[in-house]
């Protein structure tokens, strides 16, 4: 025979090799409940987990090295499916007296023994399948199975193109008016956002905006109230698998229902599910639910002194940052200014601090000279 420290599956092999994985850990605890029912059976009330475990590693260790000599008379017979005849004779092998497993049976049959229940191993991720459209043509004769499919007919055979853009006059007239309200829809939002405004109807815009604020803070109770749920519940089942863990049980009914496998990865993913909700939902706001009440034609926007509203309109982003100044033009030379009027001298006319959108009318002055003649 060969030497046990020589193969892999021995109890003396180095097991640095072969890390552990999740079946293993679910079938070692497995193994720990059979030790603890072994040992009630045998008369026992109370175990230690130190000598718990160190008979579970013996058990452990024998089946391991049962298996590999096993399999040496298998291979040895020049099978490869192993038959009990191959278990008797590694039986025999490890000095064990196969003559008493007749009466062992018996007395387990007359006694009956303790059942325990499946390992619930986690299901491995599945891979989702992606989309496709229409179905891949199959390989031609001379083209191997190993290389990939096709891909989608549509997407180098014909791509079909429906609903056709219609060119009418009328269409294209509705289009057009549709984009022209839209952008204005759109400059009226910005310019609310950018300036300062005063509502209409100022008593029903503070009804609502208290409401929005209501329905805001509300929608912040409830979501804070499902996270500290959701982690409530993970924080129990953690205590409860830790509690699992560091207490074998001695023995668990056949008749005990298992939980599903889906509702521990569900549990887990409950939480990151909340927390990303945010990063994918926009959360309605106070202004967003105003504007929903209120629309903005309700809104007029105080008046302001800007002295150059075209640079003003193109600069209104650089206005917002640290030291940025916006650069003064000069002021328009009006035809109708007191010193054309007056016939003095072309002089350097004083910027005009006035709104130019909210000028005053100008009014036409009469020439005293010209009335004379």
């Amino acid at each position: 025979m060969t030497s046990k420290s020589s193969n892999p599956f021995c109890s003396t092999y180095a097991t640095s090799m072969y890390p552990p994985t999740a079946a293993d850990f679910a079938y070692r605890k497995v193994l720990r409940q059979a030790v603890a029912a072994i040992c009630k059976q045998a008369g026992f009330e109370v175990i230690e987990s130190n000598i718990l475990e160190l008979l579970t590693h013996m058990i452990s260790s024998y089946i391991l090295e049962m298996g590999v000599v096993t399999r040496q008379f298998t291979e040895l017979a020049g099978r490869t499916i192993s038959t009990p005849s191959d278990v008797v004779m590694a039986l025999i092998d490890l000095g064990i007296a196969v003559t008493e497993l007749p009466d062992f049976l018996n007395k387990c049959r007359s006694q009956g023994s303790l059942v325990i229940a499946q390992p619930k191993v986690q299901a491995p991720p599945v891979t989702p399948i992606p989309l496709r459209v229409g179905n891949a043509r199959p390989h031609h004769p001379h083209i191997p199975d190993s290389l990939p499919p096709f891909p989608d007919p549509h997407t180098y055979i014909r791509t079909e193109i429906s609903g056709d853009p219609e060119l009418t006059y009328e269409k294209v007239r509705e289009s057009s008016a549709q984009l022209k309200r839209n952008s204005e829809a759109s400059l009226r939002d910005f310019m609310l956002r950018s300036h300062p405004s005063s509502s209409v109807f100022s008593s029903f815009e503070q009804r609502i905006r208290h409401e929005a604020r209501q329905i805001v803070e509300k929608s912040a109770l409830q979501q804070n109230a499902r996270l500290m749920a959701r982690q409530t519940e993970q924080l129990n089942d953690e205590l409860k698998k830790d509690r699992d863990e560091g207490m074998p049980d001695l023995f668990e009914s056949s008749v005990e229902k298992s939980v599903p496998l889906e509702e521990e990865s569900v549990t887990n993913e409950h939480v990151a599910d909340i927390l990303a909700e945010n990063l994918f939902v926009l959360n309605e706001t106070e202004n967003s639910l105003l504007r929903k009440r209120l629309p903005s034609l309700c809104q007029i926007i105080e008046p302001s002194l800007d002295n150059s509203p075209y640079l003003g309109a193109l600069l209104c982003e650089e206005l917002n940052d640290e030291g940025a100044e916006v650069p003064t033009s000069p002021p328009p030379t009006h035809a109708h200014s007191h010193a054309n009027n007056e016939g003095g001298p072309g002089g350097e006319e004083a910027p005009s601090e006035e709104n130019p959108y909210l000028r005053r009318p100008r009014m036409p002055l009469h020439d005293d000279n010209h009335m004379e003649m």
